[in-house]
């Protein structure tokens, strides 16, 4: 049984990489050699190492990382777990990244654990073997050790004292499954799914939810709706200052021209229709997938399906429409930001890359800066670029030009004066939309000199500017 409290460590880096020696074991002896090479842990293949490899795929693959450090460790586990799937190793890759700098304590875990002992069937309707094992997986309940004296696994255990003859509580049970020592990944999807509406719904899935949230808290977590499915609402575990509350109705983007005019068809429902100007915008309006990336397959294969073409011909029609939104905008910082992201990762990450959308209506005032004269309620409508990624993280990207915090001169001078009013209408902004859970990115236009606006093209020193900021921001998110 787990010890009582502290933080449930880290995978040490020596477990870590036995578990990458583990799973590539798994591959024929007189194939390692290849496909060692294959993941960059040796240069080429000598006319003795398949016989190394015969003698002892272990020490081959062991003595060949033994110096690796945490940062080579992770790297060669991401190429691994493209190529071969792996439950242990794929736990321990989310414990060293998404979950190495904050943990949730067993003190924490236990508070959750009781808060369980409220509810009367843990799974609902579902079957607790099943879904017990879609957690903690089928193979460590079914050998996991046991102090029993039969030496039964822990999924005969659970049988006998928790569903036969229930003399265990829910906390007690979970315990014997390993919910205080097992991984930051199973534990959070075991909370995720005991709030999915396959498992409660309604007044009993928001009230456990809340429950779970309070006794988070402690360690800077909380559990709160991320996406629907139909109509039912999906719970995440995320840190407690991260991500924007509320799921995505309408991603309003891509504009090219004048501002769209919209009306509430259905305010119930929040449906959106453009009366006026619908071709200067392209108005987005799926549900997002459960994870709440938006990735840029889901923009491509949705424009296509919109366009009745193929989805390679979409992709391409799609880069072409917020490239023409980009570049009627005349900014060359925006320009540079957006080819330099996609030119950067679409080969890279293929399906797996983050939409970049250009040109968002992040707020929306339905009155034109004529018809409202001075007075204003919004101080910026459109975004440059937002970045929408898992468990409600979105990213907003601006370019500031002179007009962002200077006044033209007076004369026809084509000089600025610095406005106090402009740049603290600016820091308002910002600070609102930090507090409601964005993240904000500025550039000044001063650094992208080196681009040439008229031939549309991006210098050197712009280029890696972009290279290096989104380098930084996806290795934060983990991307």
């Amino acid at each position: 049984m787990a010890s009582s409290g502290g933080k449930v460590p880290v995978v040490p880096l020596e477990t870590f990489r036995q578990l990458i020696t583990d799973v590539l074991y798994d591959i024929k002896s007189y194939k390692l050699p290849h496909a060692c090479k294959r993941l960059g842990i040796q240069d080429s293949v000598g006319p003795d190492d398949a016989t190394e490899a015969h003698a002892s795929k272990r020490t081959y693959i062991s003595s060949r990382i033994a110096d690796y450090d945490r940062e080579a460790l992770v790297e060669l586990a991401r190429k691994v777990l493209d190529e071969h799937p792996s439950d242990a190793l794929a736990d321990a890759f989310a414990e060293v990244t998404q979950h190495g700098q904050h943990r949730v304590s067993q003190l924490v875990r236990r508070d959750v654990l009781k808060v369980l002992n409220r509810v009367d069937f843990l799974f609902g309707d579902l079957p607790v073997i099943d879904s017990l094992e879609e957690v903690f997986t089928a193979e460590h309940l079914r050998v996991g050790d046991s102090m029993w004296v039969d030496n039964a696994s822990v999924g005969a255990q659970v049988l006998q004292h928790y569903v036969r003859n229930p003399d265990w509580s829910h906390e007690e049970m979970l315990i014997e499954c390993g919910a205080l020592t097992c991984s930051q990944v199973r534990f959070f999807a075991l909370l995720e799914k005991l709030v999915h509406p396959m498992t409660r719904r309604d007044d009993e899935q928001a009230e456990l939810a809340a429950a779970i949230s309070d006794a988070l808290k402690r360690d800077g977590f909380t559990l709160k709706q991320t996406s629907v499915e139909s109509q039912y609402p999906i719970f995440s575990v995320l840190r407690a200052h991260a991500g924007v509350a509320g799921t995505m109705k309408n991603l309003i983007f891509a504009s090219t021209g004048e501002k769209p005019e919209l009306v509430f068809r259905d305010a119930l429902n929040n449906d959106v229709e453009i009366t006026k100007h619908a071709d200067k915008v392209l108005v987005y309006d799926q549900p997002l997938p459960n994870s709440g990336m938006l990735l840029w397959s889901d923009l491509r294969d949705w424009y296509a399906k919109i366009l009745g073409v193929e989805g390679v011909q979409g992709a391409k029609l799609l880069y072409t429409r917020l490239r023409n939104s980009v570049t009627g905008a005349q900014s060359p910082g925006e320009f540079a930001i957006f080819h330099g992201y996609y030119d950067r990762y679409s080969k890279a990450l293929g399906d797996k890359l983050p939409a970049l959308v250009p040109q968002v209506y992040l707020h929306y005032d339905p009155y034109t800066r004529r018809a409202r004269g001075d007075e204003k309620f919004l101080v910026r409508q459109r975004m440059d670029f937002l970045l929408m990624l898992e468990r409600g993280v979105r990213i907003v990207i601006e370019i500031d030009g002179s007009h962002h915090y200077a006044v033209k001169e007076s004369g026809g001078l084509e000089r600025y004066i610095a406005s106090p009013r402009l740049y603290a209408e600016m820091a308002a902004e910002d600070r609102r939309l930090r507090l409601m859970g964005y993240e904000v990115y500025r550039f000044g236009g001063h650094e992208f000199l080196d681009v040439d606006i008229e031939n549309w093209k991006v210098g050197p020193v712009a280029r890696q500017r972009v290279a290096d900021f989104f380098d930084r921001l996806l290795a934060k998110h983990e991307i």
